[in-house]
């Protein structure tokens, strides 16, 4: 069985050196093919592996409002990472879920050595669950950790092996039995570059990874969006079976909400519960309390999924705390370390008896720290519940005193950002509204997220126009396509009204008197549209347009892969075959003289295939050409809000440099593109959007190879394409060329998909550049480059200026292999 397709493409770099292929460009600096708008160099932000909470909010703890149930307690040995791991009677049961994972305390595996373990897959349903074998790294999240999966599918039915590396890439899904309801037993013989696979007692499959074999490591049990039960684990190791048995082992801080864990010192005994009377938020406040002895009792928090807090020596960092107590009780916050064994800075803060009670606080720590937490303490007898805590940093560490990171935006505008969308399948959750997200944000209502179940709304659309506001950056948010007219006409008046308007003057109220002046409002995402979503668009555009006729209404539309001759019958398309819906939207507009906007989203995933990479961007040409023939004379663009690829590395850079290069060919068709996803968490990745263009830690922030791709083209931007031509052996450059409107400056934008050199003859069309250098701005390396917290910078743009020695008309320039490179000749 072949391991994984990537590694045949990985084995042409660092080998022997790459044999230097020629072809040749052609330039035609006169013939302009399109006009480019700055608004290429965009983002998609969406709440998805927490970009905002745990990424650009400045709020540094998680589950601030204490809405978590407590986790239940892994088995004895165990560490359960993400779920609810429930034991009885020697089997261990999990609930469907993004990926929990069960694993072995101190049960290393390696060549030589065997693991095996019984399942049990209740009903009809699709997903996965099974092994986990030289894991390492683990945390919560479907793809945090290191290691190889091996799982089985009864809906339908196959064996699944596949290697994590903060990413999931399939290596293959074999056909095999695995039926419903039934004790199924599941091996894998762990051998030095292979794992052999047995179903049943049979052996399956034999994957052999001889180039990216993975060192020894732990083992675990996962599932992946459904439900399983595991009994009966063992490690066989030098011929001796060793059974690990699925054992309780009880919480003693039972009664703590999930992202906070109890604490205690001394002698002190006390106990725990999440009170549903009368809470702060939602269904629960946490209770704490301390019954008696000395010492200290209780809870304390590591911020994102418990990964730990970063604290700056000298540096103060501002607080609230909600707290409500039946008798005077004081309590203690204070900046630990993530043991708790010292204490950087604490205060105490005084509980009248009575109702729920707002306490601000102001902590130093006299210790810098990158792993802490964050905890709420009792030292003597009483009770204290607790309803919401907020933390962040002082001004120094906030971003023009907003509730945003300092570090994060400014890195987000040092990328060249012009755009920002706010938006994604999270705006797809039933309860997101944009009338919760608005006044004090300490009292705005949890909710249930399409990401995560425990949301807040701490921070909304109206945060997020504000940052763009201050950042520099055009802002397009986007709205559940449930909201009714009326609201969304609020919005706008509340956005964009006079002062004197009813929703202007809250506006105002909440502290921003001038309008917004926004500009694009998104309705929905990822929508099939269709008569019903027509008719939501209708009732929503005469309810906006009213309020704001200036505003252009975004159509949430989806994907187009295929191309499109016949606009009612076509393929390629996620959810619709026609596009009767998208002439009626035309119509409408049309008629009320306003412009619209389609939101169509493109995913690369594979920039050695050009053809399959612009797959999409040749669908999304016909999509658009079809559009203007549906309703000649209507005002619409094509917005790209999602460029999608599944990983970060430079593969996606290259995929993403080559999208941007063909829309910006597009550029009179496709007005903006925004890549996804603007944020990504390190180690936090719970699903598969494996493409943070930024990422961070609770102390740092990097890009990677699509970050500066971004920042390449965001400072070349040119606003005119010009026709270019490549030909060669193996037609592996894609080549826009840009001028400016003077035509003073010509710029090639070049992607070498090839893992070898490309030597180019370029002819120039009779462009003769005033100076003898040209700038020279590459970005090149292997495909599964990527930039790490422990090396930042190990794969960043090279600038310099090189003589261009144009002979004849003529520039010759060699193209590195996986490369992008930007040559300007001024």
């Amino acid at each position: 069985m072949k391991w994984l397709a990537i590694v045949g493409t990985l084995a042409l770099v660092g080998a022997a050196p790459p044999a230097v292929q020629t072809t040749t460009i052609r330039i035609h600096p006169a013939e302009v093919v399109s006009h480019v708008t700055r608004h290429m160099t965009g983002a998609c932000l969406e709440d998805v592996n927490h970009e905002v909470y745990g990424g650009l909010y400045s709020q540094m703890i998680f589950g601030e409002s204490f809405q978590e149930p407590t986790p239940a307690a892994a088995p004895r040995g165990f560490t359960a990472y993400g779920g609810r791991w429930l034991v009885q009677r020697g089997i261990v049961a999990v609930e469907a879920g993004p990926g929990p994972l069960l694993l072995a305390d101190g049960q290393n595996v390696a060549a030589g050595d065997e693991v095996g373990v019984e399942l049990f897959l209740p009903g009809k349903a699709r997903g996965v669950a099974g092994l986990v074998v030289k894991l390492r790294e683990p945390g919560v999240g479907a793809d945090a950790f290191i290691g190889y999966e091996v799982a089985l599918s009864s809906e339908p039915q196959f064996l699944r092996l596949g290697r994590h590396r903060h990413n999931f890439e399939l290596t293959e899904d074999v056909p095999c039995s695995v039926p419903s309801d039934r004790w199924i037993k599941l091996a894998v013989r762990v051998e030095k570059f292979a794992l052999e696979i047995f179903v049943g007692g049979k052996s399956v499959s034999r994957g052999v990874d001889r180039k990216t074999t993975l060192g020894p490591g732990g083992i675990g049990l996962r599932c992946f969006d459904r439900a399983c039960r595991f009994r009966n684990l063992w490690v066989k190791r030098d011929g001796r079976l060793m059974p690990l048995p699925l054992e309780t082992a009880p919480r003693w801080d039972e009664g703590v909400s999930g992202m906070w864990r109890g604490l205690r010192r001394a002698s002190a005994v006390g106990h725990f519960a999440l009170d549903p009377e009368q809470p702060f938020l939602g269904r629960q406040s946490q209770r704490i309390v301390f019954e008696k002895g000395t010492g200290e009792v209780g809870v304390e928090n590591r911020g994102l999924n418990r990964s730990g807090i970063n604290f700056v020596q000298d540096k103060p960092y501002e607080g609230v705390v909600w707290l409500q107590t039946d008798r005077p009780t004081e309590i203690i916050v204070a900046l630990e370390s993530g043991d708790g064994e010292r204490v950087h800075a604490a205060t105490r803060l005084a509980a009248p008896a009575g109702a729920w009670q707002r306490r601000t606080f102001t902590l130093t720590p006299a210790h810098g720290d990158h792993a802490g937490r964050f905890a709420l303490k009792l030292d003597a007898p009483g009770s204290v519940r607790v309803g919401y805590v907020f933390l962040q940093p002082g001004a120094w560490g906030r971003f023009k005193d907003l509730p945003v990171r300092k570090d994060v935006a400014e890195a987000l505008q040092a990328q060249g950002l012009t755009v920002l969308r706010y938006g994604g399948s999270m705006v797809n959750a039933p309860e997101y509204r944009w009338k919760k997200m608005i006044g004090p944000r300490e009292r705005r209502p949890p909710y249930k997220s399409f990401w995560y179940p425990y949301a807040t709304n701490g921070w909304g659309i109206l945060d997020f126009l504000n940052f763009c506001e201050a950042a520099g950056f055009l802002p397009v948010p986007a709205f559940n396509l449930d909201e009714t007219p009326q609201d969304l006409a609020d919005f706008v008046e509340y956005v964009n009204g006079p002062a004197d308007s009813r929703w202007g003057k809250a506006r105002a109220a909440d502290g921003h008197a001038a309008p917004y002046r926004l500009r694009y409002l998104e309705l929905g995402n990822e929508e099939a549209v269709d008569e019903h979503y027509w008719g939501r668009f209708k009732a929503v555009a005469e309810a906006v347009w009213d309020r704001d006729p200036q505003l252009v209404l975004v159509v949430g539309d989806f994907a187009y892969n295929d191309r499109i001759t016949d606009p009612f019958h076509f393929r390629g398309a996620p959810r619709i075959k026609s596009l009767a819906a998208h002439q009626k939207i035309l119509n409408l507009a049309k008629a009320h003289g306003r412009k619209v906007c389609f939101d169509v989203h493109v995913w690369n995933n594979e920039p050695r295939d050009p053809a399959k990479l612009g797959g999409g961007i040749l669908g999304l040409g016909d999509f658009g050409a079809a559009l203007k023939k549906l309703c000649p004379g209507a005002s619409f663009e094509i917005c790209v809000f999602e460029e999608n690829a599944g990983n970060h590395t430079l593969r996606r850079g290259l995929a993403h440099a080559h999208a941007v290069n063909a829309l910006e060919r597009r550029g009179d068709l496709v007005s903006i593109v925004c890549a996804a996803n603007c944020l990504q968490p390190d180690r936090q990745n719970d699903n598969g959007w494996d493409q943070g263009l930024l990422f961070l830690n609770s102390s740092q922030v990097w890009g990677q190879p699509s970050y500066y791709v971004t920042q390449m083209l965001a400072r070349h931007y040119l606003p005119q394409c010009v026709r270019a031509d490549a030909h060669g052996p193996a037609d592996a450059l894609d080549v826009t060329a840009k001028v400016d409107p003077n035509r003073k400056i010509l710029q090639l934008q070049v992607v070498n998909l090839d893992g070898r050199p490309v030597s180019a003859q370029v002819d120039l069309g009779g462009f003769l550049p005033a100076g003898p250098t040209m700038r020279v701005t590459d970005l090149a390396g292997r495909l599964e480059d990527e930039n790490t917290a422990a090396e930042p910078q190990r794969i960043v743009p090279r600038e310099r200026r090189l003589p261009h020695a144009i002979r004849g008309g003529r520039l010759e320039y060699t193209f590195p292999a996986f490369s992008f490179t930007i040559l300007r000749l001024e």
